[in-house]
């Protein structure tokens, strides 16, 4: 949808949950301030995303934080599908029982699951854990979304691949991991540093353009025979490209290397008076460029 000159997405992340329970150390969403403020009700959350559908958005995809410590998740994923968006979130997996993947079947369209390694120790040095695990410096990560990446394939899911290129795991062969998780696409992000976010703890994860460029090199050619799609992003990729929403109902993007927030919040000032605040931080070119839209409402069984 456009007016004066200003065209709304066609797709938000909404981090909808500030807090994680994990503690990865290349994390650019710490979101500090929002934890401090009480959460937004269940009625804001659904007026937000009554909005975002009124002005064109057609995908909504819940990240976080961790999305599944929200105790509304649920009825908003429902709210989004009823409304005519595709529906996605990205997760480490908490609490994603075959019991919860099954009720949401019917609702939620892609299931995106956050991998960074071949192995748990690796996880462990990227600090890809849960608390007690990082306190005790191991990781349970990779079994439990092996475990959830068998039982969305067996129920249709949609399923995403992400993974955050660090030097910790660059060397690292993905192949027959992504084989078994056997997402459609599998999104390689180049760590990104973010300023008031993780600047002064990630500078040591860090990678050239040329170390990720192997990353991805290695792993087209390795998967070039199956369907999954790879999708790189490198640090420019990702800048200026992403449209969200915080945990708090503010509007913001990312272009300059940091976070350029609305003043005003989605469920009281509407998304359109919000995006027009922050819009010069978008690029809809680059968004295009990066694979930002794509077919988004096939391979997933549920009906819009």
């Amino acid at each position: 949808m456009s007016r004066n000159n200003i065209t709304n997405p066609k797709a938000v992340n909404w981090h909808c949950e500030a807090f994680c329970n994990y503690r990865c150390k290349f994390c650019y969403a710490g979101f500090e301030q929002q934890r401090m403020q009480p959460k937004i009700s269940l009625e804001e959350g659904l007026q937000i995303i009554q909005d975002l559908a009124v002005q064109g958005v057609e995908k909504i995809n819940f990240v976080g934080g961790e999305p599944m410590l929200h105790p509304h998740l649920d009825q908003w994923i429902k709210e989004s599908k009823r409304v005519g968006m595709t529906t996605s979130i990205v997760s480490n997996g908490t609490k994603m029982s075959r019991k919860w993947l099954e009720s949401m079947r019917p609702y939620l369209d892609w299931l995106g699951l956050s991998v960074d390694a071949s192995n748990d120790q690796m996880h462990a040095i990227m600090g890809r854990a849960n608390a007690s695990e990082f306190k005790n410096g191991v990781s349970g990560h990779l079994v439990r979304a092996l475990d959830i990446a068998e039982m969305a394939n067996e129920l249709g899911y949609g399923i995403k691949l992400n993974t955050v290129v660090t030097s910790a795991n660059a060397h690292d062969d993905m192949t027959e991991i992504v084989k078994k998780i056997n997402p459609t696409r599998w999104k390689i992000f180049q760590v990104l540093k973010i300023e008031g976010e993780n600047d002064g703890r990630v500078e040591a994860l860090l990678v050239s353009e040329s170390e990720f460029d192997r990353y991805i090199g290695r792993h087209v050619k390795s998967l070039a025979s199956t369907s999954i799609q790879v999708v790189p992003e490198n640090n420019d990729a990702m800048l200026g490209t992403y449209a969200m929403i915080d945990a708090l109902g503010r509007v913001y993007t990312n272009k300059n290397g940091f976070y350029l927030y609305s003043r005003g919040t989605v469920q009281n000032d509407g998304f359109a008076s919000c995006w027009n605040e922050v819009s010069p931080g978008f690029c809809h070119d680059a968004f295009d460029a990066r694979g930002g839209e794509w077919d988004w409402e096939s391979s997933t069984g549920v009906a819009l």
